[in-house]
């Protein structure tokens, strides 16, 4: 559901990224056989000319994108910071440049003629590869920073913001407000929580959240408060009070998002499954079953073995030294 919101983000990332990776490729180039580089390290099998890695650049794009996504660049995470996006970018990049590596050379190993290969098609500088891979770190990340902060300045301007209600105040609604306010880079603005304790008075809420009131006053507070999406964070004994917002919000097409109770998750270990679109709480599930136990029996038996046959040298000498030292009877 996250994702849904997080799509413009998403792609410019992608955007920017195929960009990059392009713009990368044609400054290696450029820095390899076109400037004084070239003194440095000297040029073993002559200047190619630039239409041969033009010709790569649409190649190239697809890589980043591709080693950016193995790394999950495109899937949000909770608490990511910056460095945890440079070390990935990092990786992404790596994984794209042996991916180019391997393509090249595949390609002009089984598809190239003798006399193009003997052209340098489709043969890429080594060095034109590590300076790819500085490139393109310096300048997706960047890129990145750049697309994060553009939307950022733009949804704290208080532009397609997306107005969230909670409805429940409890550790569990608290939780989902943590996160909310974790991302505001999503571009949504929490408007407060409604909960039953309102009834007693307490209209604190959380974080400086307020407390808007009872569950019986959705229809007020979201007419009052312009409320685009509910996240019902409700306790399990207390989900019965769920129907009514769910019913308020199907009429006024305001989109609903059940949270489950985390904590109850991970004290059951329960996980949830799909069954055709059935949704399916696995509680102590069993892995070990079938062909999983005789894999796991083979680790076993290989390791147990491994263990032996690395130990016997020590074990003999320890069993000589204890024969040496006491011959026994």
């Amino acid at each position: 559901m996250l994702k849904r919101y997080n799509r413009l983000l998403v792609a410019l990332h992608i955007a920017a990224d195929v960009l990059s990776g392009m713009l990368a490729f044609a400054l290696a180039y450029w820095v390899r056989f076109d400037t004084a580089l070239t003194s440095v390290v000297p040029l073993t099998k002559g200047h190619p000319p630039f239409r041969q890695y033009l010709s790569l650049l649409p190649f190239v794009g697809l890589l980043i994108p591709a080693g950016f996504h193995l790394q999950g660049l495109y899937r949000l995470r909770r608490g990511r910071t910056r460095v945890d996006d440079f070390f990935a970018v990092l990786v992404g990049s790596i994984v794209a440049v042996l991916g180019g590596i391997a393509g090249t050379l595949y390609v002009q190993t089984y598809y190239v003629g003798d006399t193009l290969k003997a052209q340098g098609y489709f043969e890429v500088s080594q060095l034109v590869w590590v300076l790819f891979l500085v490139f393109t770190v310096t300048l997706t990340f960047a890129a990145r920073e750049a697309a994060r902060g553009y939307l950022r300045r733009r949804w704290r301007a208080g532009k397609s913001l997306r107005r969230v209600l909670i409805a429940g105040a409890g550790d569990l609604g608290r939780t989902v407000a943590d996160r909310l306010l974790e991302h505001r880079e999503l571009g949504f603005t929490i408007v407060g929580f409604i909960d039953d304790q309102a009834a007693a008075g307490d209209g604190i809420g959380y974080r400086g959240l307020p407390l808007l009131g009872q569950m019986s006053d959705t229809a007020t507070v979201c007419t009052d408060e312009h409320v685009d999406e509910i996240y019902v964070a409700l306790p399990i004994d207390e989900h019965v009070k769920m129907l009514g917002v769910v019913e308020y919000a199907s009429r006024e097409c305001i989109d609903v998002h059940v949270v489950p109770d985390l904590l109850q998750f991970i004290a059951l270990r329960a996980r949830l499954e799909d069954l055709d679109g059935l949704p399916i709480i696995s509680i102590h599930d069993v892995p070990l079953r079938g062909m999983n136990s005789v894999i796991k029996r083979l680790i076993d038996i290989a390791t147990s073995l491994t263990a032996i046959i690395l130990t016997s040298p020590f074990t003999l000498l320890i069993a000589l030294l204890i024969k040496r030292s006491s011959p026994g009877p």
